[in-house]
């Protein structure tokens, strides 16, 4: 083999062992950064742009908003969950009445517990956007956390979304 020959295999051998260590070190960069990143659920309040609450969330992590509706006047509860992918499912709609903007379809699976209609569907949401009123009271519940929407946010447009940081 002659001299230029073996020059031309020794660069290739270089840049091919350099490329590869570049590649590693990405690889490397990407699963810190993976590693490190936390995934948190807000009640933010879009027209001000400021998070109002905020908490840490895992996958399957379950929380849920109670309020009174305004015309049936009966309880309602709405249930969530966080998916693998981070993202918010809706499960559950607890109701004791049906009425204006109550699900009111016949579901595959209803269930009565406790006085209300339970009406399970999972669906993906984006996120949820919320209006409370003084009128009636309105909260959010994850973990042991509880948020009154109806006091210090009533008539202030809420959206509850899960960011990551």
């Amino acid at each position: 083999m002659t001299s230029n020959k073996k020059k031309k295999i020794g660069k290739k051998a270089m840049l091919f062992s350099t490329a590869f260590l570049f590649l590693l070190v990405c690889v490397m960069i990407l699963t810190f950064f993976q590693q490190k990143q936390a995934y948190f659920l807000q009640i933010y309040l879009p027209y001000e742009d400021e998070v109002y609450f905020e908490t840490e969330v895992t996958v399957n992590d379950v929380f849920y908003h109670e309020y009174i509706h305004s015309v049936e006047l009966s309880p309602v509860r709405e249930y969530y969950k966080i998916n693998e992918q981070y993202q918010m499912v809706a499960t559950e709609s607890w109701t004791q009445s049906f009425g204006a903007g109550l699900p009111y379809e016949a579901k595959d699976e209803l269930e009565m517990k406790d006085g209300f209609i339970i009406i399970k569907q999972e669906r993906l949401i984006e996120h949820l956007n919320i209006l409370p009123s003084h009128l009636f009271p309105h909260s959010f519940h994850v973990g042991e956390e509880t948020v009154d929407l109806s006091g210090e946010l009533n008539g202030e447009r809420l959206r509850i979304r899960v960011i990551t940081k």
